[in-house]
């Protein structure tokens, strides 16, 4: 028993240390997480005349906040770049974990962006996937690049979008086993509809609790529509009045010889 203390205290340590590693691991999980209403990091860069420029901060109030959907206005004062030149941008989020593409901002020909829509998918306390959109809008081409574009964040609960997949899967399920039960009653109809047995009951006493059947018709459905043609029928006063008879006949039969023997 002695030897076996010190390997059960060895286990115990180790299952200790091992749920406060995975605290500490949780803990440090929720404290990187989003609330709602906390900022997004979020980084800008430029692109003009074959040059990039380095990343710079979004001012808090111009980028996301989490979780709330808010309109802004975008500042980048490159008003010394010539009107026929291409200017480009790219904005990164959540310590560079996403990143845009390079935003055409103004093409030189007169486009100039107008509207850009970043969709932030999200669940819980983190961010799962950003995308962009754009609205341009036709202006002079001599007229200069805009220093500022409005930007719409749009928050996208990945929750709703797992509820419309399923409602959309339990709708085609439900519509695949309904057509699944039409064509098998449908079948099972057709089989059953070739040879029906149709009963016509004849009742001795109407006023009966119980009435006597006396006689049923088979027919068959290829002559249905036309009335039928009886391929069986069945009187059962007249079975029962033959089964009489022949055991009348079976009797009369056995007391011949009985007879005979006793005039002897």
């Amino acid at each position: 028993s002695r030897s076996c203390c010190p390997s059960f205290r060895c286990a115990a340590m180790e299952c200790r240390q091992s749920l406060l590693l995975v605290g500490l691991l949780a803990m440090v999980g929720c404290a990187h997480g989003f609330f709602r209403g906390d900022p997004v990091q979020t980084f800008k860069r430029m692109q003009f005349q074959g040059k990039r420029t380095m990343w710079s901060d979004v001012l808090v109030g111009q980028g996301p906040l989490y979780a709330v959907d808010r309109s802004v206005e975008l500042n980048y004062p490159y008003n010394d770049i010539a009107a026929s030149d291409t200017l480009k941008m790219q904005l990164a989020y959540d310590h560079e974990k996403f990143s845009s593409e390079w935003i055409t901002v103004s093409d030189g020909n007169g486009n100039h962006l107008d509207v850009l829509t970043v969709e932030l998918v999200y669940s819980g306390n983190e961010i799962h996937e950003i995308r962009h959109k754009y609205r341009y809008k036709q202006v002079e081409p001599h007229e200069p690049h805009p220093d500022r574009i409005t930007v719409e964040y749009h928050w996208i609960s990945e929750a709703d979008t797992d509820t419309r997949m399923g409602l959309d899967f339990l709708f085609a399920a439900g519509c695949c086993v309904t057509v699944l039960v039409v064509f098998v009653t449908s079948s099972d109809n057709g089989d059953l509809s070739a040879k029906r047995a149709i009963v016509v009951p004849e009742y001795e006493n109407p006023e009966a609790r119980k009435p006597k059947i006396k006689k049923f018709l088979l027919f068959d459905k290829e002559s249905e529509a036309t009335g039928g043609r009886v391929i069986g029928d069945n009187d059962t006063e007249s079975i029962v009045t033959n089964a009489e008879e022949e055991g009348l006949r079976a009797r009369k039969v056995e007391e011949r010889p009985s007879d005979a023997k006793k005039g002897e």
